[in-house]
């Protein structure tokens, strides 16, 4: 109910809450120290609450700060020829995708649906989803060129 109120996202809350399990269960030999175990429970998900808070202001921050200087700037020719040249180059990284890791991305990035409609769309659970797109990200990140990725953190932002 905490994570809940804080976060005011049902399925971010959610796991956050399991996070927290796993916490409790890798620390389970030291559990015969612990007072309280409703105090020792709400401590770490507490501290995993404020952790998933600071790692998204950040976020939130950097997008931010890109968001204001790709408007400052306008496109020249020269750009865009760039951002098409690497929209080509993402779609090529994109089709060498597993078949499912494909399908998950295409979904979200060109559908824009939520992790939730893509996870009941493909009969999958939301974690795979979501590790679907993280690993997707990845694999773009390293096949695409220093030079684009100013560029690429745009497009992707696009998408979303």
């Amino acid at each position: 109910v905490f994570v809940v109120k804080v976060l005011r996202d049902q399925d971010e809350a959610i796991d956050i809450v399991q996070e927290t399990f796993i916490a409790l269960w890798e620390q389970r030999a030291q559990l015969d120290d612990v007072g309280s175990l409703n105090a020792y429970l709400f401590a770490i998900a507490r501290y995993k609450t404020m952790q998933y808070i600071r790692r998204n202001n950040n976020r939130e921050d950097y997008l931010e700060s890109l968001t204001a200087f790709l408007t400052r700037h306008e496109q020249n020719p020269e750009e865009l020829m760039m951002l098409t040249e690497l929209q080509k180059q993402i779609d090529d990284e994109v089709q060498q995708f597993p078949a499912k890791m494909r399908a998950v991305f295409t979904l979200s990035r060109h559908e824009n649906l939520s992790y939730k409609e893509i996870a009941a769309k493909l009969n999958i659970s939301d974690k795979t989803v979501k590790k679907q797109i993280n690993n997707s990200l990845k694999l773009l990140r390293l096949k695409i060129n220093d030079q684009y990725l100013p560029l690429l953190t745009f497009l992707l932002l696009k998408l979303f």
